[in-house]
């Protein structure tokens, strides 16, 4: 089996390692162990910490990267976030060169051990360098002077309940961040973070993994050591739970970057939000847009990576994802509406929905279809309600010729449907790609919105 297409699930380490929650009776300090995160991220908790913390980079995913306490009482939990202190920096880490077991190596092309230290050295470079200087580490020899061990197993990964084998592992994540204080006036509390150890392994069960599938590991556990309880919510950040094969998946993406910016920038221990013990859902409004109109920004955004711009609904958040650009009406991890756009290699609609849809269209129920042609290309559209009948879809695949396939996926509350269409509509009339010089209309017939050869497009 190719190795690109054997990537393992990265569990969250807070579910395969920690206990329960703390028993015993309400006390007049905070517990000292972390419990089991069993929050649900909310935007209007984000909205309210970030009026607080005005110069968070956004868009982030902070709300996952809490861990929780017990506050004294015993009412509600506290979730805070904790990363090491500026005083540690930088870190000091020891690689262990592996021995490789006999049977994992392929005997006509072998790997040396010191290829794996290679791909470890470039993960802790990757996470220094997107930082600038906010993470820094140092590699030590003696395994005594170090803060973190990254232990590099060349044996096949162990097989979890589930048959998955768990390739990467942050140890003792549960036990990480510990609480020696609170400090009221400045609404944190006063925290120790240590990660001691890294676990990698080096092959699953087809044999051993090449240095770059094991590079991307590193990078994601990194990110775990560095503080980061969870797992992010989107597909096309490093910390996402899944490892893909996917091109620059072990680089950090913008959310990434700006999750352990912010995790850095803000005090140690900084108070997130308080949680029910019992993690009761809040009512939430209707999910409808607001009134007075659809509205876009001026100024398009502009994707020069896949030859695309267009002029998003004004206030709407944008995540640039691998091949394209996700945009939403609240944070990606916790919104109503969304528009997606996704750029692939592909001859034909067909070629593209066998190789792309099937987590988009997996037990959908199809409403409706049709294919036409617009300025001389082919275009379906598919409109379906996810498998839980909650999430309606409104799927456009357009053949833009040279071999791309582009997908717009329209995604709003079932029953909802019609209330969000003009906000929809409104922005993808404004929907262009570039030809060469030309700038031309997507999905709207070309005509006065056609840009002539004279105006060239951006580069």
């Amino acid at each position: 089996m190719p190795a690109a297409a054997r990537l393992a699930l990265l569990v969250p380490l807070w579910a395969a390692c920690a206990g329960g929650p703390l028993g015993g009776e309400p006390t007049d300090r905070f517990g000292e162990r972390a419990l089991p995160t069993r929050y649900h991220p909310d935007r209007r908790d984000y909205a309210s910490f970030a009026v607080a913390h005005e110069t968070l980079p956004e868009p982030n995913y902070l709300p996952f990267m809490v861990h929780r306490f017990a506050r004294p009482g015993g009412l509600v939990d506290v979730l805070i976030l904790c990363r090491w202190d500026a005083a540690q920096m930088p870190i000091p880490v020891h690689v262990e060169t592996p021995v490789i077991d006999d049977s994992v190596q392929d005997e006509f092309s072998p790997i040396r051990p010191e290829a794996y230290v290679r791909a470890v050295d470039q993960a802790l470079d990757l996470w220094e360098e997107a930082h600038e200087g906010l993470v820094r580490f140092e590699r030590v020899f003696d395994p005594e002077l170090a803060r973190l061990r990254v232990r590099l197993v060349g044996r096949r990964a162990p097989l979890m309940a589930d048959g998955v084998q768990r390739l990467g592992a942050a140890e003792k994540l549960v036990d990480a961040c510990r609480v020696e204080g609170w400090d009221p006036e400045a609404e944190r509390l006063d925290v120790r973070f240590d990660m001691p150890e890294l676990v990698v392994h080096l092959a699953d069960e087809a044999g051993l993994l090449p240095p770059t599938i094991v590079r991307r590991l590193v990078v994601h556990e990194l990110g775990h050591a560095l503080g980061m309880k969870g797992h992010s919510p989107s597909p096309g950040d490093v910390m996402y739970p899944v490892l893909r094969d996917a091109p620059g998946r072990d680089e950090l993406s913008i959310q990434d970057v700006n999750s352990f910016v912010a995790l850095y920038a803000l005090p140690n221990g900084a108070h997130f939000v308080d949680a029910p013990q019992a993690d009761a859902l809040l009512p939430r409004p209707p999910p409808a847009p607001p009134g007075g109109g659809p509205r876009v920004d001026k100024a398009p955004y502009v994707d020069a990576r896949h030859g695309f711009e267009i002029n998003v609904p004004r206030a709407w958040v944008r995540v640039e994802e691998p091949h394209g650009v996700f945009i939403s009406d609240g944070p990606s991890w916790d919104h109503d509406a969304s528009l997606r756009i996704f750029v692939w290699p592909s001859e034909s609609i067909e070629d593209f929905m066998d190789c792309c849809t099937g987590a988009l269209l997996a037990e959908a129920w199809y409403r409706r279809s049709a294919e036409r042609e617009v300025n001389g290309r082919r275009v379906r559209r598919l409109e379906v309600e996810d498998a839980a009948g909650e999430r309606a879809r409104d799927l456009r695949f357009v053949e833009l010729g040279g071999g791309r396939v582009i997908m717009i996926v329209a995604e709003s509350p079932v029953g909802f449907e019609a209330a969000w269409r003009p906000w929809f509509d409104e922005s993808l009339r404004s929907l262009t790609v570039w030809e060469g010089n030309r700038r031309l209309p997507l999905l709207a017939e070309q005509g006065a919105g056609a840009v002539p050869a004279s105006h060239p497009a951006p580069r």
